[in-house]
């Protein structure tokens, strides 16, 4: 899974088991996906439950409804009133988080095993029983217009929200998931709520259990809480087919009140979240640790003063960003340093020792994710959503299995296409 996506994840305290078995996946009768993961002996278990909608599915008068309406299924319920839900599962151990993304919406609770009933009721009651209280929301719009208006506190903001409109240009990729200040004030109950309906339907949802829980006891839980039939129609879900659009290199300057040049370098991909192992690896390359090339070649040769690269890799778009920061009116010499860097990967200059050190340190990040319960279930839970099946099990293999061949023809995939050159400088 992408580096870019894992800060939708909740990292959870507790240090929780390894897998030691198989996912179990089994349908409800209304259309609801459940994925079941024993790991026996931690007494912890994580509900969580993935809808398959974020801003991907928005138009522009609709963009940021996915994400207000994260913030309003905590705002009361058929079985709780408004606040109550956090109180709930605070006095029983656990801990709560929510996240929208461009393509899905998922809750999770993560508590003792004990108190496992307790996430289901309350995870079921949210997506399937929300009272959309008139008052609740006109109280939450000033919440989410401020999360609105702080993302301007960053001075690089409007560089990297114009350099997405561009890398995924034609799609509703291009909108951000936090929306508009005028669009959250305009989402009245009845609109909320037909969005809701819609989406938050029982063929859109995978309820993911892992944890210390018996497989009986999550199937009864889940058919209680979860087997909800729907009377309405499951909105159509963007399917939009994507290519790259960009035909010319494009440059973009924007002077604020900044002490370093900072600079974005973007790329369109033709990638989606199914071809994750090679453009991570190739990020571990450049950027993935003090020995990366981007630290060795640039940091540390005084080319730039800050430097990283990641892939956002979405369902049916991909673009990969390489940022970096260099004193005022130096940035010419960073590029010219970072384009000699880049052709080490499409030169093919990388060696099996190198291609052999960054599978490693990706593996080991992934083997030491998915030693927390609440990790694991989010993994399973990003790949059945985004439609990958058994992607979470098959990751390690995957990575095993990309080549130098691989690195390299990725890489002028990637690389040799037109690019973005944004910078944000001194004033």
């Amino acid at each position: 899974m992408s580096r870019a996506a894992a800060f939708f994840f909740l990292f959870f305290f507790f240090l929780e088991g390894v897998s030691l078995s198989d996912s179990i996946e089994f349908k409800l009768d209304n259309g609801v996906t459940a994925v079941y993961e024993y790991i026996p002996s931690t007494k912890i278990v994580s509900v969580q439950a993935w809808i398959k909608t974020g801003s991907v599915n928005e138009d522009e008068a609709l963009n940021g409804i996915s994400h207000f309406l994260e913030h309003i299924l905590f705002k009361g319920t058929k079985n709780f009133k408004p606040d109550e839900i956090d109180f709930v599962v605070e006095s029983a151990g656990g801990v709560m988080n929510a996240s929208t993304s461009k393509d899905f919406t998922s809750y999770y609770i993560t508590l003792p095993s004990e108190q496992a009933e307790t996430a289901f009721k309350i995870i079921a009651d949210m997506i399937f029983f929300a009272s959309f209280i008139p008052s609740e929301i006109e109280k939450e719009k000033p919440v989410v217009l401020q999360e609105i208006e702080r993302k301007f506190d960053n001075p690089t903001y409007e560089m990297y929200v114009d350099a997405i409109e561009v890398l995924a240009a034609d799609t509703p990729y291009k909108r951000e998931v936090i929306g508009t200040a005028e669009n959250v004030k305009s989402f009245t109950p009845e609109l909320l709520r037909k969005y809701y309906e819609g989406y938050y339907h029982p063929q859109n949802t995978t309820l993911v259990v892992v944890g210390d829980i018996p497989l009986e006891n999550a199937r009864t839980l889940a058919k209680r809480y979860f087997n909800i039939k729907s009377s309405a129609e499951p909105a159509e879900l963007y399917e939009g087919e994507w290519k790259p659009t960009l035909k010319a290199n494009a440059v973009k300057l924007y002077k604020r009140d900044v002490a370093q040049d900072y600079i974005l370098v973007g790329y369109q991909i033709p990638a989606a979240a199914k071809d994750a192992p090679v453009y991570e690896l190739i990020t571990e390359i450049l950027s993935g640790g003090e020995y990366s090339l981007l630290n060795t070649d640039l940091r540390d040769k005084g080319a730039a003063t800050a430097a990283y690269a990641f892939e956002l890799l979405n369902k049916r778009a991909g673009a990969y960003i390489i940022d970096l920061a260099t004193n005022p009116k130096e940035s010419a010499k960073t590029l010219i340093a970072l384009d000699k860097t880049i052709r080490k990967l499409t030169e093919a200059k990388i060696t099996q020792r190198e291609l052999d050190g960054a599978k490693n340190r990706l593996k080991s990040s992934i083997i030491f994710r998915k030693e927390r319960s609440s990790r694991l279930a989010s993994e399973i839970g990003y790949s059945y959503t985004l439609e990958l099946g058994d992607y979470h099990k098959e990751y390690l293999s995957l990575i095993d299995k990309v080549t130098l061949k691989d690195i390299t023809d990725a890489s002028k995939v990637i690389f040799s296409s037109p690019r973005i050159i944004y910078k944000t400088v001194p004033k």
